[in-house]
């Protein structure tokens, strides 16, 4: 016969460490298969209030161990902090993730990988229940739920006027939506205006303007992505360019980003290294201007293939300058010549490094061949022909 002072170790009760501990690890391991599961099945409205209670789990847990570690020590019944860290590793993976995903963004370089894929499904499930349960005025149309806060001179106006914005690109690109876009007027934070799943963040002032325009263009064509989706920025912002500025506009601006690249790259080497510290701290995007030039004057003062460089590994993801005159020009040009249709078709084929061979079989040219007609209809668009 056993005795009951020989009971065996897995029938005793675990301690609340222990616990905290598997809770913290439950937490976090459901919460990254639901945005997995989430973003393998491609929604667009992620189950946010699950989301939350799965975070706060993760988050909290080891917060309890430690203020219970830290009692123990108070009352000098020192405990093992063995269970307390065990049940920070979590914590930690996810402040990591966090940390990663802020730096992509600041950087404005956003790879198309599985964490950043997943703190989209993660920012959603948090901004829809914000936005569901404390945004203070909302407005339905059929293909809009608009978010607003007082301040609108007529949001009903905007909200109709979005809503056809929204059915004009349906119409173009043949593309319905496959659930409402939950349109929020106002930035997401630091003043960002973005679109991801089935949001979009656009001005928070007056009326509706060009970022609404552009946004929801981006959750358009966003919601037809698949789960290995990876156009360009030049695609990708071009696309959403070409919907909120006009052709002749989108024209100007390409042809002056070209002059503005040549004008410098024929001084360039003249300029003290002085000079180019100030301008690099007076630019947006220091970096690929420098990056530019550099290609220009490589090239004896001109940019051999526009497209081929903004496809190339450093412009892919690179979410800012010259990418947005010469991509949405670019993009408003394909739409005119070839049809929405087959630049839809490009924008969900091309893959990094494949551009030119997606242009050849979607477009039926190669990359050259298409630039040459491209700048030659920007000069034609913006009178210089």
């Amino acid at each position: 016969m056993m005795s009951q002072s020989a009971t065996p170790e897995c029938t005793r009760r675990m301690s609340p460490g222990v616990i905290l501990a598997i809770l913290a690890w439950c937490g976090c391991g459901l919460m990254f298969l639901l945005l997995w599961l989430e973003f393998r099945l491609r929604v667009l409205h992620p189950a946010s209030l699950l989301f939350i209670t799965l975070l706060l789990l993760t988050l909290l847990a080891p917060l309890v161990s430690a203020g219970l570690h830290l009692w123990r020590r108070i009352r000098r019944r020192a405990g093992r902090i063995g269970w307390t860290l065990v049940s920070f590793v979590p914590l930690a993976l996810c402040a990591i993730w966090g940390a990663y995903a802020y730096d992509r963004g600041n950087r404005r370089v956003i790879p198309h990988n599985l964490p950043m894929k997943l703190i989209n499904v993660a920012a959603a499930s948090v901004e829809e229940a914000h936005l569901v349960y404390l945004y203070p005025h909302r407005i339905e149309t059929p293909r809009l739920v608009m978010f607003y806060r007082d301040g609108l001179p007529d949001p009903q106006a905007d909200a109709a006027a979005m809503d056809q914005h929204v059915a004009r690109m349906e119409q173009l690109t043949d593309l319905r939506l496959r659930s409402k876009i939950f349109y929020v007027r106002g930035p997401l934070f630091d003043d960002r205006h973005v679109a991801f799943l089935g949001l979009a963040y656009g001005s928070g002032q007056g009326r509706a303007e060009y970022v609404d325009l552009h946004e929801l263009a981006h959750a358009v064509i966003g919601q037809h992505a698949q789960i290995d989706s990876d156009p360009p920025t030049l695609l990708s912002e071009g696309w959403a360019e070409s919907q909120s500025v006009s052709a002749e506009s989108l024209a100007h601006r390409a042809l002056s980003q070209r002059r503005y690249i040549a004008d410098w790259c024929s001084k360039w080497g003249q300029v003290p290294a002085d000079e180019k510290e100030k301008l690099h701290q007076t630019m947006v995007d220091a970096d690929g201007f420098e990056r530019m030039i550099q290609l220009a004057v490589d090239h004896g003062g001109n940019i051999p293939s526009w497209l081929d460089a903004l496809t190339q590994p450093f412009w892919y993801h690179h979410d800012k300058g010259i990418v947005y005159p010469i991509g949405g020009a670019f993009s408003s040009y394909v739409i005119r010549r070839f049809g929405a249709g087959r630049f839809v078709q490009l924008y969900f084929a091309t893959k990094p490094g494949a551009f030119d061979r997606e242009c050849r079989q979607i477009l039926g040219e190669d990359i050259q061949t298409i630039e040459n007609d491209f700048w030659q209809e920007q000069e034609r668009l913006a009178g210089q022909k």
